[in-house]
């Protein structure tokens, strides 16, 4: 399903990361807002989690309609997800070259996505190769959207799969400054009735601007 760097894991097509140098080193007042924040955030998750059984029988409902053997399970996709969004957010961050990072995305993402691994250029120059990375406190994620091809057997159908992950994390060069983020990524796969799904790739990053603490 997922096929990405080897650094990634067993994944396959990851999901992408905050999009946007605001996100890894806000900026303006939002340190002002970050208890009422705190609140919203952790009440957004508790919906997620009532959803949750909800979305695991729409996704083994799914799965029994296309194939055990040619569709993951929802864990699977779930974990897989998670560790290629970790990935990218350190990528991203870190990596001086992110063309390794092409194939992990939709033709029509991957400009984004170059494009943001440029703007954190200026950090990278900053600070030390060892202070560039993210320091992860707890990520959990859920399922946030399920649409299968219109047609089972349709040759050129697409899937698509989003995971919304609630993370929190700060950065090395700023241990003081936690950040608490909510992040959306769908997935998108060709579709092949015979085999099931080709890769994932990510066409879509979204999500709120996570203040510090």
């Amino acid at each position: 399903l997922f096929s990405p760097p080897a650094s990634a894991g067993q994944l396959g097509t990851p999901p992408v990361p905050c999009i946007g140098p605001k996100r890894v080193h806000p900026f303006g007042n939002a340190a002002m807002h970050s208890a009422a924040f705190r609140v919203g955030w952790q009440a957004r998750q508790f919906i997620d989690v009532v959803k949750a059984p909800v979305w695991r029988a729409v996704w083994s409902n799914v799965r029994g309609r296309y194939g055990a053997d040619k569709f993951p399970a929802c864990d699977e996709f779930l974990v897989s997800s998670t560790q290629v969004y970790k990935y990218l957010q350190n990528e991203l961050l870190a990596a001086q070259n992110t063309n390794h990072l092409e194939d992990l995305c939709t033709e029509e993402l991957w400009p984004v996505i170059r494009a943001t691994g440029a703007d954190y250029e200026k950090v990278r120059r900053h600070y030390s190769p060892d202070e560039c990375h993210i320091v992860w406190t707890s990520t959990k994620a859920y399922v946030c959207s399920l649409g299968p091809p219109e047609e089972a057997t349709a040759a050129d159908g697409k899937f698509l799969a989003g995971a919304r992950f609630y993370s929190v994390m700060h950065m090395a060069f700023a241990p003081e400054s936690v950040r608490y983020s909510i992040d959306d990524i769908i997935f998108e796969s060709q579709w092949d009735s015979e085999h099931g799904i080709k890769q994932w790739k990510i066409a879509f990053i979204g999500g709120p601007v996570a203040p510090v603490e």
